[in-house]
C-alpha cells in the first residue's frame, strides 16, 4: 500500500512539474480541466480575421477598382444628396481621425472648401465649423457654420458623424454632411459620405448634382489616401 501511495505522489509531482515548466498553470493540469492546445487557444485581443463571406459594399467597390459616386435621396430625407463611398486599407480609428480633422477640411476639398476653421465646441462634444465653399467652378463663394456631431455608433462597428448648418449662420439655404464609417475588420474600413447644399440661387439641379457627387467623391478619396498612406486601391481579401 505504501508503494502504491509513493507511486501516486511521484506521478502527481511529475504532472505538476510538467505543468509549471511547460508554461501551463498548475490547476490546468488537473484531470478535470482540459488543457488548450495552440489550435484551440483564443485569438489575441483586437484580432479579427477577414470576413468569410463577401461584404456587399466592399465587394462592389473592389470590383470597380475605385471609389463610387452618385446622387440619391437617402432614406428618411426629401432632398437629393451627392453620395460617394470608398474602401480603405486602414483601421477605422485612422479613418475617424481624418474625418474629425475639421480644420483641414479645406485641404480635403481644395477648390471647394476654401476655408475651414473650428469656431466653437459644445458640451455634447459637437463642433461648430466655419466653412467657405466655392461652387460653379469657383464663380460663387458661399459660407456657413456647420455643427458636426461626435461620432455616433449606429450598429456594431458602424459610426456616423453628421453635420447640419446652423440656422441663420450663412448665406446658403442649407448644408448637410453625413459621414458613415464601417469597420470590416481591424485592417479595412468602408467610408461613405452624403452631402447636401442648397445655395439659395437659381442654379439648375443638374449642376448642383454634379458638384455634390464630385465633391463627395473627392472628399472620400482624400481621406482614403491620408488614412491609408497611399493612393493605391488595395485588393480586398474578402472578395474571393
Amino acid at each position: 500500500m505504501m508503494r502504491v501511495d509513493r507511486l501516486r505522489k511521484l506521478a502527481f509531482g511529475g504532472v505538476l512539474l510538467g505543468a509549471v515548466y511547460g508554461g501551463v498553470p498548475a490547476d490546468a493540469a488537473r484531470a478535470d480541466t482540459p488543457v488548450s492546445t495552440p489550435a484551440e487557444s483564443p485569438a489575441p485581443a483586437g484580432h479579427c480575421d477577414p470576413p468569410v463571406s463577401p461584404d456587399p459594399d466592399a465587394s462592389r467597390i473592389a470590383a470597380a477598382g475605385h471609389s463610387l459616386e452618385w446622387n440619391w435621396v437617402p432614406p428618411g430625407r426629401s432632398d437629393r444628396f451627392g453620395h460617394a463611398e470608398t474602401l480603405i486599407h486602414a483601421p477605422m480609428a485612422s479613418v475617424r481621425e481624418h474625418v474629425l480633422d475639421f480644420p483641414q477640411y479645406h485641404t480635403i476639398l481644395p477648390g471647394k472648401f476654401q476655408q475651414s476653421r473650428v469656431v466653437a465646441h459644445g458640451p455634447d462634444r459637437s463642433t461648430d465649423v466655419y466653412i467657405q465653399i466655392a461652387v460653379l467652378h469657383g464663380v460663387i463663394k458661399l459660407w456657413d457654420i456647420t455643427r458636426f456631431s461626435a461620432p455616433q455608433p449606429t450598429a456594431p462597428g458602424v459610426e456616423v458623424v453628421e453635420g447640419h448648418m446652423l440656422r441663420g449662420k450663412g448665406n446658403v439655404d442649407d448644408m448637410q454632411v453625413m459621414w458613415t464609417m464601417r469597420a470590416l475588420n481591424d485592417e479595412w474600413t468602408v467610408l461613405k459620405l452624403d452631402m447636401l447644399l442648397k445655395p439659395g440661387l437659381p442654379v439648375p439641379q443638374s449642376s448642383i448634382d454634379e458638384e455634390l457627387r464630385d465633391s463627395a467623391r473627392y472628399a472620400v478619396d482624400s481621406v482614403h489616401d491620408r488614412a491609408q498612406g497611399s493612393k493605391e486601391f488595395a485588393a480586398w481579401p474578402g472578395s474571393g
